[in-house]
């Protein structure tokens, strides 16, 4: 039997993203959403509590919050249990840990189980290609996934993002498995598997009415029966997995019987459709808006993808025309049909706040684009071809360590100036700030955790609401802060080029005199010419 290199490639990867993603874990400060999670999966653990966060489903915090039992977090007290308090409760939270000294620790055990699911949904891509359009193929899909700067960055966080894409993952393999081998027991795995997205994410209920439209009608044409049964069984199961679920957190679900789905997943819905309607701040490429732009998706996949990966992604589905019409039609069903469902609902969301909403649509579109190996008929172009896309992504991704979640393809940097938010600035410097505000007595912009601000850095000052002509020295400002968070405040500031970073996310000015309050441009300006202070090099807005 030949030894699958491919397969061992990516088990080698995988240990080394393992790491590289531990030490990043540790390194980088919670993020915007961290804490929320955290403290509603030590709620939902210790308090029987599925309501503190009204951001639902609750699956992918409660098995987040597992590791953090073991550094024995800072419970605080609450008078709300049951009810939605996610901004007062989280701020609190993350308070206690960083006033006791366990806001790291806390931190890194949170982080621990997403990392794990990034790498576990590497094999699981790996299979999907695999069975699709072969072994190196699959292995290629695999390596891509983990040769990233994005997903690594995003990948040792405590996100939603990376647990849904691997709930995405699994469903799709499930659907794949159940179309070679159909059946009730193959149907009730896609059930399961569509129950766990359900759990994931609000938009894993596209996926389960999916995969029961599927189930019937690809069915339908080898037995009426069995396509209906079969169907059914994976709705029953899905459904039965969501009920489960929130049962064993909290048995009081069941005293409400809203049948459909348990009533904090319906609140979670409304309380989504209300919150996630609200037009947000979106900046990209030195262009600021308020609401949705549909070119704010492709133009950020261009921004945050390694330049070979980007081109494969594009290129390569042509190979789907060279494949058997049995793996194209499949590949049609599991994964560009879930692709093109999940990226038109996010689209069309009127908040560009980050490409992190659509990380199961990559992770899917790599598995399509690895269909392009079969294209390469002779050993050696194919060879060549798998271990150019590899070696360009491995590289571009060590160089991004240890700032992955910041890093921007090389022609658009510095980050700060093209985009922002969880695209390079999502609240991870402040640790790194801390060290470096020590004895500057510095004026500090930071976005950060609710819980977590500018008296937590040491001799800071005010930034955001200052009056520029009282300002002189050090200032320190978070990427975020200077184009979408603070967007108006600080237009002041934009007019003048930098003199230095911290972790590509917090962007360091220094005035020697007070600046101007005249306006500057949307897109910030470089880094300045020589080492010196601060200066205004675009002319002031009228």
């Amino acid at each position: 039997m030949r030894r699958d290199w491919p397969a061992a490639l990516l088990a080698v990867v995988a240990v080394g993203f393992v790491v590289l993603g531990l030490y990043e874990a540790w390194s980088d400060a919670p993020t915007f959403d961290e804490p929320v999670y955290v403290a509603s999966g030590l709620a939902g653990i210790l308090h029987h509590d599925v309501s503190l966060n009204d951001e639902h489903p609750p699956l992918p915090k409660l098995v987040a919050a597992l590791p953090v039992l073991f550094v024995h977090p800072v419970i605080p007290p609450d008078g709300n249990w049951d009810h939605n308090n996610e901004r007062a409760y989280s701020a609190t939270f993350a308070a206690a840990q960083l006033r006791t000294g366990k806001l790291r620790s806390v931190t890194m055990a949170s982080r621990v189980v997403p990392l794990l699911e990034a790498v576990a949904l590497a094999f699981v891509l790996r299979a999907i290609g695999r069975d699709l359009f072969g072994r190196a193929a699959g292995a290629l899909a695999g390596l891509l996934w983990l040769l990233s700067p994005f997903v690594l960055g995003l990948g040792h966080l405590d996100s939603m993002d990376i647990a849904f894409s691997l709930a995405v993952g699994c469903w799709s393999w499930a659907l794949l498995r159940w179309t070679r081998r159909p059946g009730v027991g193959a149907a009730a795995i896609v059930g399961l598997a569509s129950g766990v997205a359900v759990l994931s994410d609000v938009t894993g209920l596209l996926l389960a009415g999916l995969a029961g439209v599927a189930i019937a009608g690809i069915g339908w044409r080898r037995s009426p029966r069995a396509g209906i049964t079969e169907a059914l069984t994976a709705l029953v199961v899905a459904w039965a997995t969501v009920w489960v679920v929130y049962a064993m957190v909290d048995v009081h679900v069941l005293a409400v019987p809203t049948v459909i789905l348990p009533s904090p997943y319906l609140h979670g819905l409304s309380y989504l459709a209300h919150n996630d309607t609200i037009p947000g701040p979106g900046y990209l490429l030195g262009v600021a808006w308020t609401g949705g732009r549909w070119w704010y998706w492709p133009g950020s996949l261009v921004v945050k993808t390694v330049p070979t990966t980007l081109a494969f992604l594009v290129l390569g589905p042509l190979g789907l025309l060279v494949v058997s019409r049995s793996a194209r039609w499949r590949a049609a069903l599991v994964l560009v049909l879930p692709s093109v469902l999940l990226a038109g609902f996010t689209v069309f969301t009127p908040r560009d706040i980050g490409l992190r909403y659509l990380l199961p649509v990559i992770a899917l579109w790599l598995v399509v684009a690895s269909s392009v190996v079969t294209v390469a008929r002779q050993r050696i172009a194919g060879t060549a071809l798998f271990a150019a896309v590899v070696a360009m992504a491995g590289l571009v991704t060590a160089l991004s360590f240890p700032a992955s979640l910041a890093w921007v393809s090389p022609p658009f940097g510095p980050a700060y100036r093209v985009t922002t938010n969880s695209d390079v600035d999502w609240g991870q410097g402040l640790y790194q700030l801390q060290r470096w505000a020590r004895g500057k007595h510095a004026w500090v912009g930071y976005f950060g955790p609710r819980g977590i601000g500018v008296a937590d850095v040491p001799g800071a000052r005010p930034l955001v609401g200052a009056v520029p002509a009282r300002i002189t020295g050090w200032v320190a400002v978070s990427a975020t802060d200077l184009t979408s968070a603070s967007f108006r405040q600080l237009a002041w500031l934009r007019g003048y080029c930098s003199v230095g970073q911290l972790g590509g996310s917090i962007v360091l000015y220094r005035f020697h005199g007070p600046p101007g309050d005249v306006p500057g441009p949307t897109r910030p300006e470089g880094p300045c010419p020589q080492v010196g202070g601060s200066r205004r090099f675009s002319a002031p807005l009228r």
